[in-house]
This record gives C-alpha cells, sequence and structure tokens, in this order.
C-alpha cells in the first residue's frame, strides 16, 4: 500500500474549507463535497497508518473527522433552513447558502406579511424590517 498522508491530509483540509466557508456562502452542495473529501481523507489515513504501523497519516485523519463533521452539519443545516425558510415564506428557493437564496428570506418574509394582512402603516414595515434585522444578527451570532 502506497503512503497517501499527504494527499489524505489536503483532502480533508479542503473538505473543511468547502464544509465551512462555502458551505455558508453556497449552501448544500459544496457542504456535500467537503463531506466527501472528508469521507475520501479518513480512508486514505486510515490505509496509510495501517500501512506504516500508525506512524503517519494522522494529520489527515484528523482533517478528515472535522470534514465528515462539519460538512454532515453544515448539509443538513442547509437543507432544513432553506426548506423551512421556503415554507414559511412561499419563495422560490431553496438551500443555496447566503449568496443564493437566503438574501431574498426577508423580502418574502416581507410580501408574504403583505399578502396576509394586506396594507400596513410604514411604521409596521420598519418594525418588521428591525425584527429580521435582529433575526439575521441572532443567526450571524450562531455561526
Amino acid at each position: 500500500m502506497k503512503n497517501f498522508s499527504g494527499l489524505s491530509l489536503a483532502l480533508g483540509i479542503v473538505g473543511i474549507v468547502l464544509s465551512t466557508v462555502f458551505g455558508i456562502l453556497f449552501g448544500f452542495i459544496p457542504a456535500l463535497i467537503g463531506l466527501g473529501c472528508g469521507v475520501a481523507a479518513l480512508v486514505l489515513a486510515i490505509n496509510t497508518k495501517k500501512a506504516t504501523n500508525n506512524e503517519q497519516g494522522t494529520g489527515g485523519f484528523v482533517c478528515g473527522i472535522f470534514a465528515v463533521v462539519l460538512g454532515s452539519i453544515f448539509f443538513i443545516g442547509c437543507l432544513a433552513c432553506g426548506s423551512i425558510i421556503k415554507d414559511l415564506t412561499g419563495g422560490n428557493y431553496g438551500a443555496y447558502g447566503i449568496v443564493g437564496g437566503s438574501c431574498n428570506a426577508v423580502d418574502d418574509a416581507r410580501d408574504a406579511v403583505l399578502d396576509t394582512y394586506g396594507d400596513v402603516s410604514e411604521e409596521d414595515v420598519r418594525a418588521f424590517n428591525d425584527a429580521m434585522k435582529e433575526l439575521a444578527d441572532a443567526f450571524k451570532d450562531f455561526e
């Protein structure tokens, strides 16, 4: 068996970056790819550890675990968040992250309120916008 410790480490790092940074920005697709990179990193690291009697492959193993955990969290979280927002607001987008669809959530929620309650005053619109900003800030603090 060849030594794939460098490749497993690289796949683990790529998996972490795809799962977190690109998972937040672009949603579940990069998170799923990051999850796959993490699994590949784990497989290669385990095979390397077996081939070298546990002397190499630890970095790829650790990064692979992080990539699998973070990829799973962001994949499931993006799907759940996107489908919940879509159901609540009636928007025509899914779990595509900040860049893809979430930027439309406030507009869709505002339209849903207007459809439900009809004409509202400017004060009500300001209060709604403030509530949406607080909600967005709460999600930023959660991340």
